[in-house]
């Protein structure tokens, strides 16, 4: 299993959407000059996240430390039952620069992550290199999230924007416990804009039409907080 790519650092502006703005965000998108389209059908998002057993991924994001990474398992459409196509990322993040790298694993029925020795077997079937190996055999899994996704691009394919909404948290404590904490965040929605670092300049042009602030924000803090009352840090 080799990895699928590695991207060059960019910049992800994220914006958050009052309640009562939610309805014509996408119009807002579409009004501006760099003539923003659908580029794919929305889908709805799944995220398995890791940790370390004192969160310090969690922690290294509200401290505002400059490097920092995220870890995760991504598919895309159902929650429940038969996960196809997983996709495990790691994120690394410099300032507000980003960058992935990704690695395809088997599928995997999400009910069995709760059983013991889940995840090392998965990992342990992959041909990551040892140094990642020994990396996720040391963390946790934390917390499932789920949000529905729509994705534009602009004319000039330089900018990309994902709306995130219907966020949904879940731990990943016990499949007695799954449902049963599930949080939900129906009125909370993200716009976030994607491009590379050689167009800071050009995203000024962008980012001016907005009426929306841009705002330091994440679904895995969000979601670790609210699920283990660790108090309001998004």
């Amino acid at each position: 299993m080799n990895k699928l790519s590695a991207n060059t650092f960019r910049f992800e502006r994220k914006f958050v959407i009052p309640p009562d703005s939610t309805n014509y965000v996408e119009h807002i998108v579409k009004q501006n000059t760099a003539i923003f389209t659908e580029t794919f059908s929305p889908r709805f998002v799944n995220n398995i996240y890791f940790d370390t057993q004192s969160f310090q991924f969690f922690n290294e994001n509200i401290d505002g430390v400059s490097l920092r990474k995220k870890i995760r398992i991504r598919w895309y459409g159902n929650l429940d039952g038969e996960v196809q196509n997983p996709i495990l990322e790691f994120k690394q993040k410099s300032g507000l620069l980003g960058i992935k790298r990704y690695y395809p694993l088997d599928g995997f029925e999400l009910g069995k992550i709760f059983n013991p020795g889940f995840f090392s077997n998965l990992f342990g079937k992959s041909s990551l290199e040892l140094f990642d190996k020994e990396l996720l055999l040391s963390l946790t899994p934390t917390l499932i999230n789920r949000y529905h996704r729509k994705y534009f691009q602009s004319m000039d394919q330089k900018f990309r924007i994902t709306l995130d909404s219907d966020l949904e948290f879940f731990p990943v404590s016990s499949p007695n416990h799954f449902h049963e904490r599930q949080l939900r965040n129906p009125f909370y929605m993200i716009m976030e804009l994607k491009y590379d670092k050689t167009y800071q300049t050009e995203a000024s042009d962008v980012t001016q039409q907005f009426l929306f602030r841009v705002s330091k924000n994440s679904k895995y803090v969000r979601g670790v907080s609210m699920l283990y009352d660790l108090g309001e840090h998004y």
